[in-house]
């Protein structure tokens, strides 16, 4: 490919970087000039996420259906394509909410929304990542915005104590999956994960030493360390509830959708191209990754008292759902788990949202803080009530036919063991069902605290974009099918 063809194809980076430098380059200029410093800062950021949602709706891999850019090291196809456009959608999301938010320190906004387009970049280059080196730059890139995003509110000790967590657990994934790569490339001389399949396959079937399929499935689990960690599966996902907690909540939101979504990106293709050729089984390692991480999150979210640290275990055993569609190795699975991420973005969003919109009200985090919440802020109640409902999969909401996708494609893969981790799936959800409706119940069942009426009003904005994030939930529980093709035709891509 010509590098003038590379470069249009890679417009929507493109666009984003060229967002950073302009709303760094106008925080700079418009300095002594708070209030439009704030409204530039939005302005641009806003306007880079529409022109990179324009250039990325005109991107078309054509007739092959993928096309590599950069000698290899990024792939664009349908299923990258659908992972950028979640991410723009919850960026976008985030921009809003986080220019009326109170926990977005005023005088760094233009740092804030320049880290939030630099986070979106990192999530675009590891949807698309196809070369071991790009996947390991990709996840640091993305994980350095991510730390300091959550050290954004300097001044409190928590943000910080999250921050410092966040970057240890970190740094220990990131060496345990560089020296997994290290295994791949001494065993195959690749870097490229299609090369490296193609390298194993023939490097196992040529009757070489046994310690050859030992060394891949180390190399392997290795590597599956690192993408757990982005994901807070179990157990690389200790660092997850103190840095939900800690964070700004605007950050909270995005961390549990954003790059929840390109770590599976780059575990759904880099397991399905090169998975297959290891001595692990590997159907059974995901399953036993899924029941382990689903429980552990929804047992461990039965006792929380902080919202934002309930939400934190929940994303968890969200998680471990989606692995659980995974663990089929099928392709009805990863449509599931596609179909699952384009759902669980709009109802944890949404989550996050009521969250973030009590605390600026009411200064508390807590689940006493949503007492009587239906009668002094309705409108939070009945969204939060929805939200909630539709994260626990009752009908008719989005999220239970996400989760029927899921346990659907569980029970095609026939045998005993798919069995057993479906009914672990039932169970868990079961489960999750309780700690959500305890804040329902708080919300709907209790008389509000004395003076919760005279709290701040919520902001504008914290409505529509409620309301927008609301209707399609609703919409998805009873016409599911344009999202269900769209995540189906995306994934035709992969090699199984």
């Amino acid at each position: 490919m010509s590098s003038l063809h590379d470069l249009k194809l890679f417009l929507p980076e493109a666009i984003l970087i060229c967002g950073v430098l302009l709303v760094l380059c106008a925080d700079l200029f418009a300095m002594n000039v708070p209030a439009l410093r704030r409204k530039l800062a939005l302005g641009i950021t806003l306007a880079a996420f529409a022109l990179a949602a324009l250039a990325l709706w005109s991107v078309h891999p054509g007739a092959a259906g993928a096309v590599s850019l950069f000698s290899g090291m990024v792939v664009v196809d349908s299923f990258s394509i659908y992972f950028k456009w979640l991410f723009l959608a919850a960026g976008a999301v985030v921009a809003i909410l986080s220019y009326s938010s109170l926990e977005v320190e005023r005088p760094q906004e233009g740092e804030f929304f320049a880290l939030l387009l630099a986070l979106t970049v990192g999530m675009f280059l590891l949807a698309s990542a196809t070369h071991c080196l790009m996947i390991v730059l990709s996840i640091e890139f993305l994980s350095i915005c991510s730390y300091v995003l959550t050290a954004f509110k300097r001044n409190e000790p928590n943000s910080t104590e999250a921050a410092l967590k966040y970057v240890v657990y970190g740094a220990l994934a990131s060496g345990i999956m560089l020296f997994g790569f290290s295994y791949l490339y001494g065993l195959t001389g690749q870097l490229d994960i299609r090369e490296i399949g193609k390298a194993m396959a023939g490097l196992l079937a040529s009757g070489g030493p046994a310690s050859n399929k030992l060394i891949c499935s180390i190399a392997l689990v290795m590597v599956f360390a690192g993408f757990a960690y982005k994901i807070a599966a179990v157990p690389f996902h200790m660092w997850c509830p103190d840095v939900y907690q800690g964070a700004p909540t605007p950050v909270t939101a995005l961390l549990s959708v954003g790059p929840k979504a390109a770590g599976f990106a780059v575990l759904i293709r880099f397991f399905t191209t090169v998975v297959g050729t290891a001595a692990v089984p590997w159907p059974a390692l995901f399953g036993l990754a899924a029941a382990a991480t689903m429980t552990l999150g929804n047992l461990a979210a039965i006792r929380q008292q902080n919202v934002k640290r309930l939400l934190a275990y929940s994303s968890i055993a969200h998680a471990g759902y989606m692995l659980m569609g995974l663990s089929v190795f099928t392709p009805q699975g990863v449509d599931a788990v596609m179909l699952y991420l384009g759902v669980y973005l709009l109802m944890n969003l949404g989550a996050f949202l009521v969250v973030m919109a009590v605390r600026d009200s009411t200064g508390r985090e807590d689940i006493n803080g949503y007492r009587g919440l239906s009668q002094t802020r309705p409108l939070l109640a009945v969204t939060m009530a929805i939200f909630l409902f539709s994260l626990a999969g009752v009908p008719p909401l989005g999220g239970f036919v996400a989760k029927f996708y899921i346990f659907a494609a569980v029970l095609q893969k026939a045998g005993p063991w798919y069995d057993v981790l479906a009914l672990v799936g039932v169970i868990n959800a079961a489960i999750s069902l309780y700690y959500y409706a305890r804040i329902v119940r708080v919300m709907f069942l209790t008389d509000a605290e004395a003076g919760a009426a005279a709290h701040r009003p919520v902001a504008l904005p914290y409505c529509a974009v409620m309301l927008i994030l609301a209707v399609p939930v609703l919409i998805l529980g009873v016409y599911w099918g344009p999202l269900q093709t769209f995540a189906a035709n995306s994934a035709l891509v992969l090699n199984y």
